[in-house]
């Protein structure tokens, strides 16, 4: 990856700064290892409580997700590219359950606990807040 050249972001995110006037330019992170301590690094070296940005990434979901997760600085956008089954959203009691399929996008607000069930392998489009990001697992009410 050139500097100036495409960007697979299923290998490569990119971080997206705030609108603020003094965030820095959007910025490749080819370190990115997609996991819990790429993730810590990302929220600790690009975002800030002024400006949080979002991560911009593609990732490939081959079975259901393990856990209900929620993002409490921000909405998220999910953007599916491939694949079948059925998006959940909890809205305070209520779970909210969606059949998806190529080209479906899905926004989760701020603070809504969400999950996926995978009946064919799901890539998609994330554009996701992660500071504040929580996780519980799918057997807990979310």
């Amino acid at each position: 990856m050139s500097e100036h050249g495409p960007i697979d972001l299923s290998r490569t995110p990119v971080h997206l700064p705030s609108i603020a006037d003094d965030a820095p330019p959007a910025q490749a992170l080819p370190w990115f290892a997609f996991d819990e301590p790429s993730f810590g690094k990302y929220v600790q070296e690009h975002c800030s409580a002024a400006s949080p940005g979002r991560l911009l990434m593609v990732e490939t979901s081959p079975s259901d997700w393990p856990s209900w997760e929620r993002h409490t600085e921000g909405d998220e956008i999910v953007i599916i590219v491939e694949g079948t089954g059925t998006f959940h959203q909890r809205f305070g009691d209520e779970t909210h359950s969606s059949p998806f399929v190529a080209g479906d996008t899905f926004i989760n607000p701020r603070g809504v606990w969400h999950t996926a069930d995978v009946t064919s392998p799901m890539r998609a489009i994330y554009l996701t807040p992660c500071p504040g990001t929580e996780h519980e697992p799918r057997n807990q009410p979310g």
